[in-house]
């Protein structure tokens, strides 16, 4: 190759490239690891995100997004389900059910579908009968799931997606870990 007054040769490019490669290489950012309070992911085996159904009416623990549909109050329970409470009395809601869908985080409803992501899936349940629900369809792969816990800042254990899907995060002793959430 031939440039102004320098003749390279394709063995100098090849040369200079490789080292180059081997000095940028040889420095690398090593991530500080951090110990303290933090958040440590729930997980559960990606062969649970089927356990679709009803139950009882539970406990609000960690509430999430809400969908009012005529007297129906729809509210995410995060990780979990989505509480179902009769509003036809607003001085006095009544838990009706408790539909489990495991790693939900978010809903929609159309007509009698309620649509919600389940990690990284989208599934579609008929719930024209709100007693006893079932699953209509799954959407492998649907969404990128949040890989941090939500509206937390801090430290947190870093996700190993080969220990399956993440249903919540715990407050807990951290020791060693890399990764935080940045201001």
């Amino acid at each position: 190759m031939k440039r102004g007054n320098y003749l390279i040769t394709m063995q100098q490019l090849t040369l200079s490239l490789l080292a180059l490669t081997l000095l940028f290489g040889a420095c690398t950012d090593t991530v500080p690891l951090l110990s303290g309070q933090g958040k440590r992911p729930i997980y559960i085996p990606l062969s649970e995100l089927d356990n679709i159904g009803n139950l009882p009416p539970q406990d609000i623990v960690q509430s999430g997004p809400i969908f009012l549909r005529d007297t129906l109050f729809f509210m995410v329970e995060q990780g979990r389900g989505i509480h179902v409470f009769d509003v036809s009395d607003p001085n006095a809601p009544v838990a009706v059910t408790f539909l489990a869908i495991p790693a939900v985080s978010n809903f929609t409803l159309s007509g009698d579908r309620l649509f919600a992501d389940s990690w990284r899936d989208l599934v579609t349940i008929d719930i024209s009968d709100i007693l006893a629900i079932r699953k209509v369809d799954r959407l492998e792969d649907a969404f990128s799931p949040l890989l941090y816990p939500p509206l937390y800042n801090g430290i947190f254990e870093c996700i190993d997606e080969s220990r399956g899907a993440v249903a919540g995060w715990e407050d807990a002793a951290l020791k060693d870990v890399a990764c935080r959430t940045v201001n």
